[in-house]
């Protein structure tokens, strides 16, 4: 039973009659701008179609700045990658030339013609050799070359475009990553790589169409780095279950770390500058109008994604 202050019980409470007055137009439209403008507030500044790769986490895991920059912003980049400039250039088509030899020859192009490809750069005759002699991929049932798979993370698309993967006889499954830098970095730093991290997450999530059923298994999976230029010595990673839950929780707190961002200062510069040497963005972000030397050692060059080749530009192999 409603009761007030001023009522009895058994008495009907008396109806005082409401202010109904309309809102007017200069009100009510103030009113939608103060909720948008709270909205607005609150948004997140990645755009709803964004794709996420490794290259895009990878960036805002070195400098959330470098992300802020490139993938939202889509500014251009304003300073050389490395010094000397040219030769870098030529290092980049020669990494994509080099790329581009192995995929013709896993899609069934003949060996002397993909050699044929290689003539007149001696460092790229001497990769090609290399690739030959060692057979890094080994004994297969399947190869698929430059194949290209869509997940998704936190709710975005989650994409990558694998160099190879090889299915083996007995169903297991190996990403195979080809690098043509001079150093070879610390396998404790490819570990750490999100390239090691989302290429066998994403095929375990995604790959269901290679295997015309279920994706494979996370322990069914394997990455290998080889490196042209130290043959000998590649690197492999095995997954597991394990390993796939800790990399979606890893993932997924990454993504959830972007979209908190509402705002430009949300995305500092890094403090460790030695993600700075080989960026673009250094003399924006005012550390340094100098490039890095590819002669220095550094693997950073090769890893800060600003360059990933673009393989449908490179001509193919005429028989």
């Amino acid at each position: 039973m409603n009761t007030s202050p001023n009522s009895t019980p058994g008495e009907p409470l008396s109806e005082e009659p409401l202010s109904e007055e309309p809102l007017s137009e200069e009100s009510l439209s103030e009113e939608s701008l103060s909720e948008e403008s709270s909205a607005g507030e609150n948004a997140s500044l990645l755009p709803e179609d964004f794709q996420f790769s490794q290259g895009s986490l990878q960036d805002f895991d070195d400098c959330s700045r470098r992300f802020l920059l490139r993938h939202i912003e889509g500014r251009p980049y304003p300073a050389p990658e490395a010094e000397p400039i040219r030769e870098n250039e030529r290092r980049k088509e020669r990494g994509v030339s080099f790329h581009e030899l192995l995929c013709q020859e896993q899609s069934g192009v003949p060996r002397e013609a993909v050699r044929r490809q290689a003539s007149g750069d001696e460092k790229l005759e001497v990769w090609w050799d290399r690739y030959v002699r060692r057979e890094p991929v080994g004994e297969t049932g399947r190869t698929y070359a430059e194949i290209s798979l869509e997940g998704e993370v936190a709710g975005y698309p989650l994409v990558a475009t694998y160099d190879l993967i090889a299915e083996r006889p007995d169903g297991t499954f190996e990403i195979f990553d080809w690098k043509t830098a001079r150093y070879k970095p610390e396998r404790g730093q490819l570990a750490s790589r999100l390239q090691t991290k989302v290429y066998p997450y994403l095929l375990a999530q995604a790959g269901a169409g290679l295997t015309g059923g279920d994706p494979p298994e996370p322990e069914q999976i394997k990455m290998t780095y080889w490196f042209a230029e130290h043959p000998d010595n590649p690197e492999t990673f095995e997954y597991s279950d394990y390993n796939a839950e800790v990399d979606e929780e890893d993932l997924q707190d990454q993504v959830g770390k972007i979209l908190a961002g509402t705002e430009r200062a949300h995305f500092e510069k890094t403090e460790d500058r030695t993600h700075c040497k080989f960026c673009t963005y250094r003399s924006h972000c005012g550390r340094g109008a100098q490039a890095g030397n590819i002669e220095d050692g550094s693997s950073h060059l090769e890893e800060t994604g600003s360059a990933q080749a673009d393989l449908s530009d490179v001509e193919e192999i005429e028989f």
